[in-house]
């Protein structure tokens, strides 16, 4: 990797770790779904928190009572991979199992039939290595190694994304080989064809006007 690249993927990497997490409303048992190119075998971790808007403290609280369900498909088969329920706050684990879009979709559980309840939730991802695990909060760890840490955990994400656009570029390249292949052999086998009845016409043509003491 040159130099001016790793600088590039260096520069990346720290304005994503300066970004926050997202957060968005749902009315009642609204979903919200995410869709997210990953590559194959990725593993994600999802951490959300809900909160609702509390008239007597005048801010959003979390209500404990409030269940999130959590599903994630593997799209355009609609394989789910992920169908639970867990609690206000907390967070989620899966592996893709392939690479392409994948629909990772957050809601709230209501037993009401008429629920227009306003929830806030936070939801934040981050993609690791299965292999690789590492305890964020350990006591001890100065904020200057963890910013590292998580500078090197960044870099590696955006190493990940680069070897799943070489893959599609790939499978694009193979596709447009065998459309290329394709293609030749269909003129080819029009050029055949062409021949097979430019001969026949030639012949009866012969055999008709020979037939007719023309020649």
């Amino acid at each position: 990797m040159s130099s001016f690249r790793f600088s590039a993927l260096l520069l990346l990497a720290v304005c994503i770790v300066g970004s926050q997490a997202l957060y968005f409303y749902l009315e009642g048992s609204e979903k919200k779904c995410f869709i997210e190119d990953l590559p194959k075998e990725t593993m994600v971790i999802g951490v959300y928190k809900s909160e609702q808007f509390s008239d007597s403290h005048n801010e959003w609280i979390e209500n404990k009572e409030v269940k999130m369900e959590i599903t994630v498909e593997e799209l355009p088969q609609g394989h789910r991979i992920v169908d639970t329920k867990g609690a206000s706050s907390g967070r989620f684990t899966f592996t893709s199992t392939e690479s392409g879009d994948h629909a990772i979709c957050l809601s709230t559980s209501s037993n009401a039939w008429f629920d227009n309840t306003k929830t806030r939730v936070t939801f934040d991802m981050d993609f690791d290595d299965p292999t690789d695990h590492h305890d964020h909060h350990a006591e001890g760890v100065s904020e200057l190694v963890q910013r590292v840490h998580e500078l090197n955990e960044r870099v590696e994400d955006i190493q990940i994304e680069q070897n799943a656009q070489r893959e599609r570029e790939k499978e694009f390249r193979d596709q447009s080989e065998l459309i290329n292949s394709r293609a030749v052999w269909w003129t080819i086998a029009q050029i055949v064809v062409l021949g097979v009845v430019c001969f026949w016409q030639m012949h009866y043509y012969k055999n008709f006007f020979t037939a007719k003491k023309l020649v």
